[in-house]
């Protein structure tokens, strides 16, 4: 198509990207009066060019429609192509110029991030909230919508920043500016062109247009309203889409965001639809009825805290004139707070009642503001509302005083006095929730409160005298409150201001009130009970204390408070057994306090009832510790290192056997801190003492290795693991006692850790530790376990190899332990059958016995003199056994033998053996003799 110069004002050259390749020619020209549009399709690419023509241009053309053949539209990519990467504007570059200079350059999103979020969006990969709070970033939306600064639009200058050179963002901490979303005047007409095609039915072209004003201009809502239109009917879902980014560009329309919300609905996405009744809120931000209906839609969704904040935000946004509202939601809001106990908030509430409509203020309101101010224990405020509210008169002892002192001494000008009284009035007129004067300095003389003062707010006047101390004052108008009064009615204001006489110790005095309410039908109930027994207990009446906690027990039987109470009355009146019924819990029934447990096991200790102490501490333990079902479960326990590989290892195991870790008929127990960690240990201990004491070592065992299951004793699991190991001792259980004591003696090579290994290993009942030993041999030279080694050796009956582990420690450090097991070896050499040189090993051994004698000094000497003549006893020498005995019951033992006598003190054995040997010789009224006079008791 050849065309002029003069024949038309202005050429935009369009290449779009097609996928079907049509054969159809253009060989003439069309016009219209607003625009002209030829279609070529000789390629697979075909132009089209857009013209705005002159009058002169049109005139002089020759138009026959009937030549013009318009090429097909083609189809819609995927979304994944919404914003092709292919297609280009060949824009002049005076217009790249005026847009950039046009547009201001602090974005918060580039082109390409706003495009990877809208394809997200449209795939499905994010929600509305999530494209709209990231596509806003950290920008306060609210606070930059109602900004009328920023009501202006232009266009987005990131679209063409590809052709532009690229420039730095700013930094994060710099305040963004928004996004200009208007469309330029070049694309208006294309908008316009696409909104053309789709009024004629062309919706695939009226498609393909707006995808190339999105690519250009991607924040323009625009195109996004119209590719909604054109998908309504066909594709709901992905026309709600469009309509959302839409609507997201040009938030100011709150009723565009209603007809969102309600078809987010209807599609049953309940988030997406308070999403957009928040985005309303922000277009209109007194509308009323938009926070009632997102309100009820987060209550729906169990968004209570968004509910409050969102009608905050509803009584901060309105004004005086809508008074009716602030004080239906602020109360509304009031009461919620204090519901949750939010005590702060409901207070910031109330006050925005009194604070923007005073005129509107109702007895009402004056008992909401008084209960929160009561509930945060603001008293002097609490006393300032209800004086200027109602008809309760106070008066001061300062101010008083000081009219005398003027009348007397010092007459004022009457200038000072109408200042003076101006003060006062000023003082009077101020906002309710300044400081009074008797917040600050004046102390109440006398007060007033007539009959017709509501009975609500005669207790919490009552209630504020308590809190200010000013009990005296509150006497005198206590008789009134109570004797004028239904109990009936008003019991919980009774409750009430007795509760505050409690908190002074004016136990007396509450209980003119709570006796009234115990006798009542309407408040005879487990907590007015139980402030009777306090008041009781206060009063120092233990027995009338009893009798109420007694009632509480009656009424509410799973008051664990009142039990615990009751309980500490019975045993400081010395009933332990009634203490101790009253803190049972069953625990296949009841949610097993812990702290109830844990006193009655301590009671149970007290009175000597031991087995069901043991069962008690027991169930207690069980909470945090995994019970024990069969013996060969030790095993899992011993080795292991930690609480959590313990568990594992036994969960392994019970699954192996198909069972699972925990009991199928555990006890339920109440979350609570109490007994301590460290009270609760202290009574593991006692139990460990009490077992050990009873001789009952297998329970002993059982507990101690419970203990290591405990996630609560874990810092405590060294002192635990001692305990087991002192348990399988005790219980003779060398298996399970070898696998603990291996450990102690990797960790820690002491004498005392070698020593529990001997004493295990003398009642092993496998061979176990030979191997464990000889891995450890060859570390050090001298060593307890080169010792041990070379006893297992004499003890095993190869002799040569346990003298020569004697003889080489010797040599390296002698000591007396080496020569008398050294002689004590050479001994058992000469007396077996067939050894040789007997005499030799004889000789030698005795030799070393005497070396040994010399070694162990005069402290040792009567364990010397017991050692010579058990082996001169061995070896048949009679006299020289006779004679060193003799010298050990003759000799003095020593300070430390007698101090040890029971431990220490050989001679019952000596005088015994003596009496052997006189046995052996037929002489035996020296036998008698010894036994008479050294052993007979």
């Amino acid at each position: 198509m050849e065309r002029t110069a003069s024949e038309a004002s202005r050429n935009i050259s369009i290449t779009v990207e097609v996928v079907e390749k049509t054969a159809v020619e253009a060989e003439s020209e069309m016009s219209t009066a607003d625009d002209s549009l030829a279609i070529s399709a000789n390629s697979s690419v075909a132009p089209v060019i857009i013209e705005e023509l002159d009058e002169s241009a049109i005139s002089s053309m020759d138009m026959d429609i009937t030549e013009f053949v318009e090429a097909k539209a083609l189809q819609i990519k995927e979304v994944t192509d919404v914003i092709p990467n292919s297609c280009a504007f060949s824009l002049p570059c005076t217009y790249n110029k005026d847009i950039v200079d046009a547009e201001d350059r602090d974005t918060s999103l580039t082109a390409d991030e706003e495009d990877r979020l809208t394809k997200q969006f449209l795939n499905g990969e994010l929600t509305f909230s999530e494209y709209s709070s990231r596509m806003d970033q950290d920008i306060d939306l609210e606070t930059i919508e109602s900004d009328a600064s920023r009501r202006t639009r232009g266009f987005d200058h990131v679209a063409v920043q590809k052709m532009v050179e690229p420039k730095p963002h700013k930094a994060n901490n710099v305040r963004q500016k928004r996004k200009k979303r208007v469309l330029p005047p070049v694309l208006q007409g294309l908008m316009g062109e696409a909104n053309l095609r789709f009024a004629k039915g062309e919706e695939e072209l009226a498609a393909q247009i707006c995808m190339e004003i999105i690519r250009q201009v991607p924040s323009a809502p625009e195109p996004f309203q119209t590719l909604a239109m054109i998908y309504e009917h066909d594709q709901p879902e992905k026309s709600l889409q469009f309509a959302l980014i839409a609507a997201h560009l040009s938030p100011k329309d709150a009723d565009q965001w209603v007809r969102l919300a309600n078809l987010s609905l209807e599609s049953g996405d309940m988030k997406q639809a308070i999403t957009c009744y928040s985005k309303a809120i922000q277009a209109s931000p007194r509308d009323i009825s938009l926070y009632e209906t997102r309100a009820h839609l987060l209550e729906q969704n169990g968004d209570k805290k968004a509910y409050l904040r969102g009608y905050t935000k509803l009584i901060h946004q309105l004004e005086a004139e809508d008074g009716e509202y602030i004080m239906k939601y602020a109360k509304i809001l009031a009461k919620r707070y204090m519901q949750e106990d939010n005590n702060e908030q409901a207070l910031e509430a109330v006050e925005t009642i009194f604070t923007k409509c005073p005129d509107l203020i109702t007895l009402e309101e004056v008992n909401i503001m008084t209960d929160v101010l009561i509930a945060l224990k603001q008293f002097n405020r609490c006393l300032d509302i209800l004086v200027k509210y109602t008809n309760i008169q106070v008066r001061y002892k300062k101010k008083e005083e000081r009219e005398k002192g003027t009348t007397a001494n010092d007459p004022k000008s009457e200038k000072e006095e109408e200042e003076e009284e101006e003060e006062r009035s000023n003082a009077k007129g101020k906002a309710t929730l300044a400081p009074s004067r008797s917040e600050n300095s004046d102390e109440i003389e006398s007060c007033d409160v007539p009959d017709t003062v509501v009975v609500d707010l005669k207790a919490k006047f009552l209630i504020t005298l308590i809190e200010l101390d000013y009990i005296s004052i509150a006497e005198n108008v206590l008789p009134k409150f109570y004797m004028r009064e239904n109990p009936e009615i008003s019991g919980d204001l009774f409750l009430d201001v007795a509760e505050a006489l409690m908190g002074k110790k004016e136990f007396q005095r509450a209980m003119v009130l709570l006796d009234p309410l115990v006798k009542s039908s309407n408040f005879s109930l487990a907590a007015v009970w139980l402030r009777h027994a306090e008041c009781w207990v206060g009063c120092n009446n233990l027995d009338k204390a009893i009798e109420s906690y007694e009632a509480v027990r009656r009424l509410s039987p799973q008051h664990l408070g009142a039990r615990l109470a009751l309980a500490k009355l019975y045993k400081k009146s010395e009933h332990y057994d009634k203490a101790i019924r009253v803190l049972y819990q069953d625990p296949d029934a009841d949610t097993v306090d812990p702290d109830v447990l844990y006193q009655r096991t301590l009671l149970l200790f007290k009175v000597g009832r031991y087995e069901e102490y043991f069962s008690s501490g027991m169930l207690l333990f069980s909470r945090h510790c995994v019970n024990i079902r069969r013996k060969v479960e030790l095993n899992a326990l011993a080795r292991a290192t930690g609480v959590r590989q313990r568990l594992d290892s036994l969960q392994l195991r019970r699954l192996s056997c198909g069972e699972r870790l925990e009991d199928e008929n555990a006890p339920t127990f109440i979350a609570n801190a109490r007994p301590s960690e460290k009270n609760e240990f202290l009574l593991f201990l006692q139990m460990c003492k009490l077992a050990c004491k009873l001789n009952k070592y297998g329970f002993l065992q059982r507990l101690c290795f419970t203990a290591l299951t405990s996630k609560r004793f874990k810092k405590r699991n060294s002192h635990i693991i001692f305990l087991c190991l002192i348990s399988c001792i005790h219980n003779k259980d060398s298996f399970y006692g070898y696998n603990i004591v291996r450990e102690f003696v990797r960790v820690c090579q002491r004498s005392n850790s070698w020593n529990l290994l001997n004493i295990i290993i003398q009642r092993a009942e496998d061979l176990r530790h030979n191997r464990f030993i000889m891995r450890l041999l060859g570390r050090d030279v001298f060593s307890y376990l080169h010792i041990m080694h070379a006893n297992n050796c004499l003890v095993s009956g190869t002799y040569k190899y346990a003298l020569n582990g004697y003889m080489s420690l010797f040599k390296v450090a002698p000591s007396a332990l080496l020569a008398l097991l050294i002689g004590v070896t050479q001994l058992q050499m000469a007396c077996q059958k067939m050894s040789a040189k007997k005499n030799q090993l004889v000789i030698q051994a005795l030799a070393f016995f005497k070396k040994y004698m010399q070694l162990r000094g005069k402290e040792g000497q009567q364990e010397t003199y017991y050692n010579m003549a058990r082996a001169f006893h061995q070896i048949g020498l009679l006299p020289s056994a006779i004679h060193f005995y003799k010298l050990v019951l003759k000799e003095d033992p020593g300070d430390l033998v007698e101090q040890h006598a029971n431990l220490l003190d050989l001679r019952k054995e000596a005088a015994f053996n003596l009496h052997l040997v006189y046995l052996q010789s037929e002489n035996h009224l020296l036998a008698r003799m010894c036994l008479e006079n050294d052993i007979t008791i």
